[in-house]
């Protein structure tokens, strides 16, 4: 169990789950009961904000909005926050600020061995604002990430660019930061300097795998829909202190009191150790599931 004071726990026979109420919206807690919590805990770990401020990660799984404008995506989220909370489900919510006037929302709800957590942005300012909610789940370093590539081609001869790969200015070149296996990319996080990766999730999930725990992350990636960072939907951040799994919904345009919502779904999953992580999506048949 997490040492966060004033947490709420949900829990039925297969997980454990806590949420925060003097901070967040946060989850900051997770497991099956076969080991510790699958989540980091980054309680000290912050960045300063370019108005002097510190931003605290703490760890666990938040809510941003994008596109990553600091002024906005970096709001802190240190003060209570408003939990309505049953066994198995809570309502968190971070009020609008005056300085970003946006209201977020995590739905989460326990589903047998499932976790589903639904985010919600509802803009209550005056004037319209475009974004994408941004569901982001900080994990221990250390692992392996797999991300999905497509598996079908886009056109009869096989002939045609099916799959694109995304980086960001600040990935880390010099020190090869993924492979490329059958139908996935494979990121060791094992890493002193910053590296992120994306890609379109058309197979509709991310995974994580560390010490024979694989953490599998869900959500839709609609062929038509309209999606920020060059469509790159899945993306994964790795350094030095956590390993981020992060799916984008649609980017939306929110007139007042308007509101666009994007669900994960969670799962946690037990594998011998030292399995190569390129095997996991067929061990655990990810794209049947």
């Amino acid at each position: 169990m997490s040492d966060h004071r004033d947490s709420i726990r949900l829990e039925n026979d297969h997980i454990s789950l806590e949420v925060a109420s003097e901070f967040g919206p946060r989850i900051t807690y997770l497991s099956d009961g076969e080991g510790a919590n699958a989540l980091a805990e980054l309680d000290d770990l912050s960045i300063d904000l370019p108005d002097g401020g510190r931003y605290m990660f703490r760890g666990g799984h938040r809510l941003w909005v994008a596109p990553e404008i600091p002024e906005i995506t970096y709001e802190p989220d240190d003060a209570p926050v408003t939990v309505t909370a049953g066994a198995q489900r809570a309502t968190i919510v971070q009020a609008a600020s005056p300085e970003v006037e946006i209201e977020k929302t995590v739905v989460v709800s326990l589903v047998d061995r499932t976790v589903r957590v639904e985010h919600v942005v509802t803009n209550r300012g005056s004037n319209q604002v475009d974004v994408a909610p941004w569901g982001i789940t900080q994990l221990p370093p250390g692992g392996f990430a797999i991300i999905p590539l497509p598996l079908e081609p886009a056109d009869r001869h096989g002939l045609q660019p099916n799959a694109a790969i995304v980086l960001w200015p600040y990935t880390a070149t010099g020190d090869t930061p993924f492979t490329i296996g059958p139908g996935v990319i494979v990121m060791n996080t094992d890493r002193t300097a910053p590296t992120k990766v994306g890609v379109a999730m058309r197979r509709g999930w991310l995974a994580y795998l560390r010490n024979g725990l694989v953490f599998v992350k869900r959500s839709t990636h609609r062929p038509e829909g309209r999606y920020l960072d060059m469509g790159a939907s899945g993306q994964v951040y790795a350094g030095h202190d956590f390993t981020e799994l992060e799916t984008l919904g649609e980017h939306t345009v929110l007139a007042t009191d308007q509101s666009v919502s994007h669900t994960e779904l969670w799962e946690l999953h037990h594998v011998e150790p030292g399995t190569p992580p390129q095997q996991i999506p067929e061990i655990l048949d990810l794209d049947q599931r």
